[in-house]
């Protein structure tokens, strides 16, 4: 029996015309306006929750380091910014549930973690801040083994697992911490011999004579992670041009000064305040 081979150019043919199809949809495809949209509003709507120092503190005099930088940004683009507060922003490590909006927000700031999670919903431009796990204790290190951990976990997707196996691993006993002013009381009476939480939670804690110091935990085992800021998938114009904006803001050195002066260098303070 001859067997029909099939002629040598078919799939070459079929291939181009896949491509060409493929193109021709996109072609129809409605135009991405994100950025012609702003300009033509002159506002640029940036969602923030009520207070995550030092990226959004609330103070007007200083307003954190996410707060000035959008301020530069919507300065560059030529826009009037406008901070709508979400209380929800940063109340759960999945941004899905901060029940975002477009009619509410362009950028999302002050609390957006550069992780995997967070690019599953938005997409980021990752900032000059850096988070991950940070101890607290009176001595700058962690306490022998046996002895008690409280653990304050926060809400910006650090891996909670592989600090839960570290501190068996280290003989250090877990307790879970409901809230800031619960995990500072626990240090101040003793209850716990040091605490963990996430970089920025701990510089909200308030603790007495600020007699207890902050530390990263090892960054072999707990990467930093970069905070970033949020955008919707699909603004593609508007993302490019906040990045062309802050690399101008790089360039002239303000992104230099708003680091320094919000302590963002890559060190934790040598005490909470």
């Amino acid at each position: 029996m001859t067997r029909t081979r099939p002629h040598r150019w078919l799939q070459a043919g079929l291939n181009i015309a896949f491509i060409a199809a493929l193109l021709t949809a996109i072609s129809f495809l409605p135009p991405d306006t994100s950025l012609s949209d702003r300009q033509k509003a002159g506002v640029l709507k940036v969602c923030v929750p009520p207070s995550y120092p030092p990226l959004i503190t609330g103070n007007p005099t200083e307003p954190g380091f996410d707060a000035e930088l959008v301020a530069a940004i919507a300065g560059e683009l030529g826009l009037r910014l406008t901070l709508n507060t979400l209380p929800a922003i940063g109340q759960d490590f999945n941004p899905r549930n901060w029940f975002l909006t477009r009619a509410q927000c362009d950028v999302v700031a002050g609390g957006v973690a550069d992780t995997l999670q967070t690019r599953g919903f938005l997409q980021t431009i990752p900032t000059d801040a850096e988070t991950g796990w940070v101890g607290i204790s009176a001595s700058g290190a962690m306490p022998p083994s046996g002895s008690a951990v409280g653990v304050l976990p926060g809400t910006s997707g650090l891996n909670r697992v592989a600090l839960s196996g570290w501190l068996r691993q280290q003989g250090l006993r877990a307790q879970l911490m409901r809230s800031p002013d619960q995990l500072r009381t626990a240090l101040e009476t003793g209850a716990i011999a040091a605490g963990i939480t996430e970089r920025f939670v701990a510089g909200t804690i308030d603790l007495e004579e600020n007699s207890f110091r902050l530390f990263w935990l090892p960054e072999s085992i707990f990467p930093h992670y970069r905070m970033a800021l949020g955008l919707w998938k699909g603004d593609q114009t508007l993302k490019r041009a906040i990045a062309n904006a802050l690399d101008k803001l790089a360039k002239t050195g303000a992104l230099t000064g708003l680091r320094e002066r919000y302590g963002l260098d890559g060190t934790v303070a040598d005490t909470a305040e």
